[in-house]
């Protein structure tokens, strides 16, 4: 079954493994944040996976708060009314938990005894700023994890509020940006212009919106697909992302919100704050998240000298003090771009597919 809106991605598996719960693939979306960009992606990941006869998976992806096209909040704003809340990174994280958390609730109503004994399993992809969104789901979703069992030992009362019971077993992490954002070169083009224009994220939406309510609806497509280089015909693979793409520059707050998170991000994304458990490097008895890390060459929102010090610091085979336990990382050798959505779906989708059935194979040994 599938369920595809312009904030959300659904995809159920037909296939049952016995009394296994499918393994949940959530998505996770750079900026801006409209899952409509990952349709094609997440698609051909479903086939690929769901065709898959030993394993069951659903993949779920939803849009980040403040790009959703179709909430009442963008279609009941007028001009003139009081502002939107313009969301920052550190609130996209808790609506992300939030919205992994719901999923897995709605979606494993039943015991868990009712699948075999075991607790649902969910598998992070993120893109991105995305990345760094996921590593933080990561972190809090195992110190949640250790205060319910901390608060089941120290008690015999059940613990009613302890949410939603589930595993993260791994993570796909493309074109990560979790470290130093703002030393990227597009970063660094970002900060100066913010800074030499403190009002950008509002003359860029005021500019976004005119375009769009100046030209017809068919005059726009053919601008935007001109301009990202895209085909503007409605039979095109491209007519997802050029729709997408329309959309967001005609919706209320889109293009304020992407500006407003981008900022946030070259303040918050910084240096490396995280353990080395919830990077998998750790000997800790509980079991780690098996994480992936695909790089891009000459990224730009990753500078190279960054990716370089990730990877030997925290890289499976790097140089520092892993010892082969941290994620396994991979630098693009064909030169596929930051934003591989727009035209390199396919190939992604197959690379994604491969880790993800490394992490559960991984968790079947």
């Amino acid at each position: 079954m599938s369920l595809i809106t312009p904030d959300s991605f659904l995809r159920l598996s037909a296939n049952t493994n016995g009394d296994k719960a499918p393994i949940t693939i959530f998505f996770i979306t750079g900026n801006p944040g409209l899952i409509g960009y990952y349709h094609t992606f997440l698609s051909l990941l479903s086939d690929r996976l769901i065709s898959d006869s030993e394993t069951s998976f659903q993949i779920h992806g939803h849009s980040l708060a403040g790009f959703e096209l179709g909430s009442d909040a963008e279609k009941n704003q007028k001009w003139g009314e009081k502002e939107a809340h313009y969301y920052n990174l550190e609130e996209q994280i808790p609506y992300v938990q939030e919205n992994l958390d719901g999923f897995v609730t709605n979606h494993y109503k039943k015991n868990t005894q009712d699948n075999g004994g075991e607790v649902p399993k969910v598998i992070l992809i993120g893109h991105s700023v995305g990345t760094y969104i996921a590593m933080e789901v990561l972190r809090r979703h195992r110190e949640r994890q250790r205060q319910h069992t901390t608060t089941a030992t120290a008690t015999t009362t059940p613990d009613n509020n302890k949410g939603a019971e589930f595993d993260i077993i791994g993570g796909v992490m493309l074109f990560p940006t979790v470290v130093d954002i703002a030393k990227s070169p597009a970063g660094q083009r970002l900060s100066k212009l913010l800074n030499l224009i403190p009002g950008l994220a509002i003359i860029a939406s005021l500019f976004a919106r005119m375009l769009s309510s100046l030209l017809p609806g068919g005059i726009l497509r053919l601008v935007v697909a001109a301009f990202m280089g895209l085909s503007s015909s409605l039979e095109s693979p491209d007519r997802v992302v050029v729709d997408t793409t329309c959309g967001f520059l005609g919706s209320r707050r889109g293009v304020r919100q992407a500006l407003h998170l981008g900022a946030d991000e070259m303040q918050t994304i910084t240096s490396d704050k995280w353990s080395d458990d919830i990077w998998g490097m750790s000997d800790v008895e509980e079991p780690l998240a098996k994480l992936f890390f695909y790089f891009g060459r000459n990224d730009h929102w990753v500078a190279e000298r960054t990716r370089d010090e990730i990877i030997a610091v925290r890289g499976k085979n790097g140089d520092g003090d892993g010892n082969g336990n941290g994620p396994t990382m991979v630098v693009c050798e064909d030169g596929l771009p930051h934003a591989f959505c727009l035209r390199h779906n396919e190939i992604m989708a197959r690379k994604t597919g491969d880790m993800i059935r490394a992490i559960v194979e991984g968790q079947v040994r």
